[in-house]
């Protein structure tokens, strides 16, 4: 996938969430002339109405994006996400989490999807669905599995694409991390600031290990991504793979639900 079909994809979902929205507006506009001829019916219309208008409006904005965007149409090379030191997070609509990740000359370079993706999940309520397993799977540009991460609760486990256990997280809280591998364990603490506009992954010395930006895009990048408020997400060049690894996994945790 590029950044083209995205937008394009985006686009779809929303103008399909726009027309469904409808569906319940004329079940309910037919109701009121033909079997319950109360105003309060129509009232309740208004709700899915207005729905269907954001939504149009959405469709509308990443159309109009997925025109002005420009892709590098040269030789097309899978890219492993945990080797590059930048690249742009994107999100499609999911149950919990599908989180895209991007280099900057607009080819997708990998994802991070549910484990347990199926239509049932968009009709639970959020409460239930938190009760299932948090399984994601890391693939990258090629759909090739590269680790799976499994929260349950505050302890996440990450497994290498072979199902080997490669290291286990703890959860202090939201915000401080404690990361334990075969050879060596380290803290990660995560600093975010209003908005989460700025989200920064420290380790013990203050020291940012990675960061999510939005507003920070160089002005080289904005002929494939038309929003100038894609985040960015850099890593520090000198971080080990496992390193790596463990800031996705709490990315994963962090923007669970984040499109839901």
């Amino acid at each position: 996938m590029n950044i083209q079909q995205y937008y394009r994809l985006a686009a779809n979902t929303s103008l399909n969430g726009s027309l469904a929205a409808l569906i319940p507006v004329v079940v309910l506009i037919i109701s009121n002339f033909f079997l319950f001829p109360k105003k309060e019916w129509v009232l309740l219309s208004v709700p899915f109405l207005f729905y269907s208008f954001l939504s149009y409006q959405v469709y509308l904005i990443n159309q109009e994006r997925f025109s002005r965007s420009k892709v590098n149409s040269g030789e097309k090379q899978v890219v492993h996400p945990l080797e590059e030191s930048q690249l742009l997070l994107t999100f499609l609509p999911a149950p919990s989490l599908r989180l895209l990740f991007f280099c900057s000359n607009g080819q997708a370079c990998g994802e991070i999807k549910d484990s347990y993706f199926t239509k049932l999940r968009w009709l639970l309520p959020y409460f239930l669905d938190k009760m299932l397993p948090a399984e994601y799977r890391l693939v990258d540009g090629g759909q090739y599995l590269l680790a799976t991460i499994r929260w349950r609760k505050h302890r996440a486990i990450v497994k290498d694409e072979h199902g080997q256990g490669m290291m286990t997280i703890m959860a202090k809280d939201n915000r401080r991390f404690h990361v334990i591998t075969e050879n060596s364990s380290h803290s990660i603490h995560v600093k975010t600031e209003t908005l989460h506009t700025d989200i920064q992954f420290l380790d013990e010395n203050q020291h940012v290990l990675a960061r999510v930006r939005k507003g920070w895009m160089p002005l080289e990048w904005g002929r494939s991504f038309v929003d100038a408020n894609t985040p960015i997400f850099s890593l520090d060049e000198n971080l080990a793979r496992e390193e790596r690894l463990a800031i996705v996994a709490i990315l994963a945790k962090f923007y669970r639900y984040y499109n839901h």
